[in-house]
């Protein structure tokens, strides 16, 4: 390996022993009282510990050696603002002499052994930090803010002296933007994370394509980007994303800072599509069209023009020139590609550039001798034999797709890295696991470290910044430490509980991470507050701003916010919340015509009405989602959703509706929008920091009027108060942080005023220390002849939930009769809740058809039974179809009233619309009542769901001519009709082939591959031949599986490029729903390219 001072001269090395021995600890020190090695990542190469603490004071300073005050003054200023936000405490950055609390930057370091990334750690009672470079300075503050985020006062550090340095001078970390764009925002971010693990290599890959391997002409309209701006070719800068010159070169000054350095990358002579668009007269004519044509004297002059408006401006001294994946088998064109390599290489040179370029050489054998000091990554062991391009005089950096490659949900690479093998089996030197005669030697000087990288190859998938982050943020810890120390003391699980111990650098915000005093973050039920003000009673106190909106008593429950216009929206102070989290909501929407946005911020928007599909969906970073479910109009339906690094799931009315692997971002900046707001009402809006469970979603979705605190922000009397803020409307809140007190006498009270009459049945009392020992609960209709529900003279505190009869009352209140304390009364909330009055009435649905065709009339029977002890009259029932439904009773649907244990049937017919779109559809009956001698006291709903299908087919047709029912799925690409398995867009496959035969007709998927059609009952047979493309030879293993209304009526077993093709006959007499899924073998891997070769239905009942 090449470490840091391997190349020394024997001289300076001797110098270095004599000015610094390396730091150990004796075994009789290692059982003193000595302070343990500071845990840090990467784990600190030598220590030795000394006894007690350096503190933090309030006096403490960042103090600069006056002999280095210009080049370690913005380290310094870089370590003050960290400080800061990592400690709360603000140090002045000063030059002169340390005292106790202070840190102390210095470069006089006689230490040449540490290299120019090295550091020594003293910690004394001021802690000094020497090196040889402003580099070894900064990561030395690393290591000073990584001890203090750890500990629990944010100001200690243990006593004792470290000396760090890297085993490895290169610790990389590639990103491909050309595939998918990161903003700059982002890129500056991760030059922060990197440094804060110590890592010092990142390389931007600028420019790419959707991958295509064949020659056909009609991939011109593959996506593809170059990334910089460029002026010398305007039309080459990417539209949907690129960084200025100015922009850039704020990322490389940042990264110096920082102690890194920005790799830029430009592929070519291949994945060049976008400069072959400009240019196509340049493209290889026996090659796919992002090919060069290096062959050509012109083609390498237009490549040399590109960088030309560039190497000046990177100050990256070596710049990467890609040479990754270019395809030829000729011997002629393959010499080209090596002497293409020497000329990229001495035109690099020219401009005081060093080249660096993915190994290929092993696809490349050839007479032309190629330059051994272009730096190569060794990416694939096939490609680039590591042992070979050592032996050649490489220097090399590992780069190993299999070990360090991550693709974002492509299923041929890592999705995330496997972080405990890297932690535990891997170091830079090694290329494979299991085959040792393809790693190299530790020591051998051509091996200058490691990196990993992120490959976005899934082009229109519709995955974000953060998912990409996710798997990044977990893999960089243990890279860092593997080519910084080597292997970890720890076990693999106490180093991953120490990298969640120590978190992300200072300054980063991409987890999206929202401080909170419990799970619930926000909780808006819009029953009290200024029109322009609305108050969070979470306890966080994330007050929302309103504008626009109106108030309503007509809410799900008590008032709720309506949006009648575009623009109306509550801001908060919020920007979104990221993994994971959960939304809870009642809406009721006036219309569902144009899109209409509930929750929206910079990085997401969340909407009722998703633009082109009126279903509930959300948008991010270009693409928008859509779940199968449209909200009905002019009814109050209950959403909740559930948001994980896994993906997103919707809920309504407390069931699960669907899921999908999108993941979503939660936007919190405001509900509503400035330009897009959905129209109609919101009521009790909540998120949550964590995902909620199936039970507690359908906990909220059926909570009834027992739920809600009817004394909320009520008008409130108390017979005195201790003083001038301990008034008595601070005891209907909502805020645990105000309280009302009484004066210090016995019979002291307070009520409140529900504002109309309530059924109530129980009081909650929540104390302060000075409590009621005897005190009693009273509901009057007057506020002045009151009635005790409740009485006690054995309080003890804390909080009372006290249960009563039902009762009808508007006002309550607490007569205190027994003070506990020398003190008054005094409650933080008195909370008053109602009766649940429809407990005991029984309400369900059934429906002829689960599934309606448009036009098409269903039955649809209730059952109401009345589980009162007593008679209920003026029973009255309701069906609530969406707007276009025709609703037609064919019963009863009003009785006058039912007996203890009577039940009876409603039944309605309803008709599909003809213009019904596809997908579920919400509807629910209601059921109201009255209990005698009583006003009308209340109702029971209950939800039910109907799918909507196409029309059925009628006559015999191939599957490829039908059309999906429902969303599909498929491991790469579209699922292709009438071809094999493609690319990235539709009808991009070649011609469906099964053991030398080919078909016309059916379809070409990727494992995992999932198709649904409906049969309405009407076919008798599938049938098809199946098995795996030729196309991909022996390489894919699949299963191919038949389901019908959720069963499952075949099953292919596994089957292989080698097995033979086998025939499928399913009966599908009666069935509704025909599900088509191709699972992958195993294995994991690529390739698994399955055909339903001549797939048909056969109509017959």
């Amino acid at each position: 390996m090449r470490k840091v001072g391997v190349f020394l001269c024997l001289f300076a090395m001797f110098l270095s022993l004599i000015a610094f021995q390396p730091i150990t600890s004796s075994a009789e020190e290692s059982t003193s009282d000595v302070n343990e090695k500071p845990k840090v990542v990467p784990s600190l190469r030598e220590w030795k510990g000394g006894t007690g603490s350096f503190n933090i004071n309030k006096k403490s300073r960042i103090v600069i050696d006056p002999q280095y005050s210009k080049e370690l003054e913005t380290t310094a200023e870089v370590f003050k603002t960290d400080l800061l936000d990592i400690t709360k405490h603000k140090l002045s950055v000063v030059t002169g002499e340390p005292i106790d609390g202070d840190f102390y930057l210095t470069l006089d370091s006689s230490d040449s052994g540490i290299g120019e990334e090295g550091y020594l750690f003293e910690v004394k009672d001021h802690v000094i930090i020497r090196a040889n470079t402003t580099t070894g300075v900064f990561f030395g503050t690393r290591t000073a803010l990584q001890i203090l985020v750890q500990d629990a006062e944010k100001g200690h550090i243990s006593k004792g002296t470290a000396r760090d340095y890297p085993k490895y001078e290169s610790r990389g970390f590639m990103l491909d933007v050309g595939r998918k764009f990161f903003p700059m925002s982002f890129l500056k971010q991760y030059v922060k994370m990197m440094s804060w693990y110590k890592m010092n290599d990142f390389q931007i890959h600028l420019s790419d394509n959707a991958i295509f391997k064949d020659n056909s002409r009609k991939h011109w309209d593959q996506y593809s980007a170059f990334r910089l701006e460029s002026e010398t070719y305007p039309e080459l800068t990417a539209k949907d994303g690129h960084y200025t010159k100015e922009e850039f070169n704020e990322l490389e000054e940042l990264a110096k800072i920082h102690g890194m350095t920005i790799t830029p990358e430009i592929d070519t002579p291949s994945h060049a599509l976008a400069l072959t668009k400009i240019r196509p007269d340049l493209v290889h004519p026996n090659l796919p069209v992002d090919h060069l044509d290096i062959t050509r004297q012109e083609t390498i002059d237009f490549i040399k023009s590109v960088w030309d408006e560039y190497l000046e401006l990177f100050d990256a001294k070596e710049i990467h020139f890609g040479a990754d994946e270019f395809y030829t088998g000729e011997k002629e064109t393959m010499e080209i590609y090596r002497e293409y390599l020497n000329v990229v290489n001495e035109y690099f040179k020219s401009k005081g550039k060093k080249a660096r370029a993915w190994g290929s050489l092993s696809q490349f054998p050839g007479e032309t001798p190629v330059d051994k000091d272009i730096v190569l990554n060794i990416w694939n062991n096939g490609w680039h034999n590591p042992v070979d391009a050592v032996n050649d005089g490489f220097d090399v950096i590992n780069t190993n797709d299999g070990l360090l490659y991550m693709v974002p949900f492509a299923g041929y690479y890592n999705d995330y890295l496997n972080t405990k093998l890297l932690y535990e089996k891997w170091e830079p030197n090694i290329f494979s696991i299991n085959n040792p005669k393809l790693n190299i030697a530790e020591d051998n000087p051509h091996l200058l470290g490691g990196m990993f990288a992120v490959w976005n190859d899934k082009i229109g998938y519709g995955y974000t910044t953060f998912d990409v982050h996710d798997r990044v943020r977990h893999a960089m810890p243990t890279l860092a430490q593997k080519m910084w120390s080597g292997k970890g003391e720890e076990s693999f699980n106490d180093f991953t509980k120490l990298t969640e111990d120590i978190g992300e650098a200072p300054g980063m915000d991409l987890l999206r991470e929202v401080p909170t005093k419990s799970d619930l973050i926000l909780n808006y039920t819009f029953d009290h507050g200024k029109s322009d003000h609305v108050k969070d009673n979470s306890g966080n106190n994330y007050r929302g701003s309103a504008k626009g909106i109106e108030r309503t008593k007509d809410g799900r429950y008590s008032q709720a916010a309506v949006f009648n216009d575009t623009s109306d929206h509550i801001s908060t102070d919020l920007l979104s919340k990221g993994f994971p989290w959960s939304t809870s909501m009642w809406v009721k929407l006036d219309e569902n015509k144009s899109e209409g946005v509930v929750l929206e911020s910079s990085d997401s928007s969340l909407k009722l009405v998703q633009k082109d599909t009126n279903k509930v969906g959300f948008s991010r970073e270009g693409y928008d989602f859509s779940f199968d479910y449209s909200l009905p109009v002019g009814q109050w339906v209950h959403l909740a959703l559930n948001g994980t690094t896994k993906g997103t799931s919707l809920y309504v009315n407390g069931e699960l509706r669907e899921s999908t692997n999108r993941t979503l971002v939660l936007p919190l900046s405001t509900i509503g929008s400035k330009t897009k707001a959905f129209k109609g009402t919101l009521d009790e809006f909540r998120v949550y920091n964590r995902p909620l469970s199936n039970i507690e979603i359908k906990q909220l979705a059926v909570a009834s009027m027992k739920n809600v605190n009817v004394a909320a922000f009520k008008n409130v009397v108390a017979s005195s108060s201790e003083t001038s803020s301990l008034t008595p409307e601070n005891a209907v809140d909502e805020d645990l942080q105000s309280r009302w007190a009484s004066g210090y006498k016995n019979n002291e009270w307070i009520y409140v005023d529900l504002g109309e009459k309530y059924t109530i049945d129980s009081v909650t009392l929540n104390w302060e220390p000075a409590y009621g020992r005897g005190y009693e609960i009273q509901v009057s209709q007057d506020a002045e002849n009151w009635s005790t529900v409740y009485s006690t003279t054995t309080g003890d505190g804390g909080i009372d939930e006290i249960q009563f009869n039902p009762v009808e009352a508007r006002y309550v209140r607490m007569y205190g009769t027994e003070r506990a304390t020398s003190y008054g009364y005094s409650l933080w909330e008195f909370e008053v809740y109602q009766a649940e009055s429809s407990s005991s009435i029984l309400l369900s649905l059934d429906s002829s058809k689960k599934m309606i065709v448009p036009g098409q009339t269903a039955q649809i029977s209730a059952v109401v039974q009345n589980k009162e002890p007593e008679e209920i009259r003026d029973v009255r029932t309701e069906l609530k179809m969406p707007e276009g439904w025709t609703v037609k009773p064919i019963s009863e649907t009003e009785f006058t009233s039912l007996s203890p244990e009577e039940k009876v049937e409603v039944k309605w017919e309803v008709t599909a619309p003809e213009d019904a779109q596809e997908g579920s559809v919400d509807f629910f009956s209601e059921v109201s009542f009255a209990k005698q001698g009583k006003e009308k006291t209340g109702y029971t709903r209950t939800p039910m769901t109907v799918e909507v299908t196409p029309q059925p087919p009628t006559k015999d047709a191939f599957i490829s001519d039908l059309s999906f029912f429902g969303n599909t799925e498929n491991g790469w690409g579209p699922i292709e009709k009438d071809r094999s398995n493609g690319e990235s867009g539709d009808g991009d496959g070649n011609r469906i082939t099964l053991n030398g035969v080919t078909y016309d007709k059916g379809l070409g998927v990727h494992a995992y591959s999932e198709a649904s059609y409906f049969l309405g009952g009407n076919v008798s047979t599938f049938s098809a031949d199946i098995g795996v493309d030729d196309e991909v030879s022996n390489r894919g293993s699949i299963v191919f599986q038949v389901w019908a209304d959720g069963e499952k009526i075949y099953d292919s077993g596994l089957m292989t490029g080698d097995s033979a093709t086998k025939q499928v006959n399913a009966n599908v007499i009666g069935k509704n729903v025909l599900k088509l899924v191709v699972t992958d073998g195993g294995n994991g891997a690529a390739s698994d390219h399955g055909n339903w070769a001549n797939a048909r239905i056969t109509i017959g009942k």
